[in-house]
């Protein structure tokens, strides 16, 4: 099977300028996704698609394919991943006439993955009958537990709020890490979508971060640096 990663990398954040490219431990940010990618026993090919020049020039070095770059109009604030995708693919099968069977997402903001965790993400696409499978943690923090804000006064997120007040009431609930969604080519054509009807986990509790912020990028070089050393006092 042709297997496809897709790196989105957009150039206009906002939390942390270029982000993507930003110096994370001595390296690039996006180049521990580049690499932790093209380690895969699966991956056949690992694109970047990206609207940014400098991103595109520090990619390549990093070992990817940027064979175009993104149109600005599918890299603004509010233009989603699909969209950047389904441009890759067309773009991949009108030019190069290639059409993958699997794609595999991986945000260049989780550098923190794992090639295992990727790898095990593929296999559990090959061998269920899911259209989509992607990596979660459990919840910790319920939004059962939560508020909204209305009229200047908190009500409870839910009408039950004093059935779940207690952790071992409320419902197991999971969240999408952002580390690794691997689909099927035709679940996009099939169904427009990355997830289709039937999204299948892979269960991770990794140490993981999703940068956003200056602190996020703080958190992950901390981790880089120092986790293996202290985890060893445990």
């Amino acid at each position: 099977m042709k297997i496809l990663a897709i790196i989105p990398a957009r150039g206009g954040s906002k939390g942390i300028l270029h982000k993507n490219i930003r110096s994370l431990a001595g390296k690039p940010m996006i180049s521990y996704t580049i690499s932790t990618a093209k380690k895969s026993k699966h991956i056949d090919r690992v694109i970047v698609t990206t609207d940014d020049k400098k991103i595109a020039k520090v990619s390549s070095s990093a070992g990817a394919e940027v064979p175009f770059l993104r149109p600005q109009k599918i890299s603004k604030d509010n233009s989603t991943t699909l969209q950047a995708v389904k441009h890759t693919l067309d773009f991949l099968k009108i030019h190069q006439s290639y059409v993958p069977d699997i794609i595999v997402i991986l945000q260049p903001t989780s550098p923190l993955r794992t090639t295992k965790l990727i790898d095990d993400t593929i296999n559990m696409l090959i061998k269920s009958k899911a259209t989509c499978v992607l990596t979660v943690s459990k919840i910790k923090k319920h939004p059962f537990s939560s508020f909204w804000l209305k009229s200047g006064f908190l009500e409870p997120f839910t009408r039950n709020f004093t059935k779940y007040d207690r952790r071992q009431k409320q419902p197991d609930l999971y969240f999408p890490t952002g580390d690794v969604y691997a689909l099927w080519y035709r679940t996009i054509e099939k169904y427009g979508s990355i997830y289709g009807p039937k999204i299948k986990p892979v269960l991770t509790k990794s140490i993981g971060v999703d940068i956003d912020d200056p602190f996020d990028l703080f958190l992950a070089e901390m981790i880089i640096k120092h986790w293996n050393k202290y985890k060893k006092r445990f």
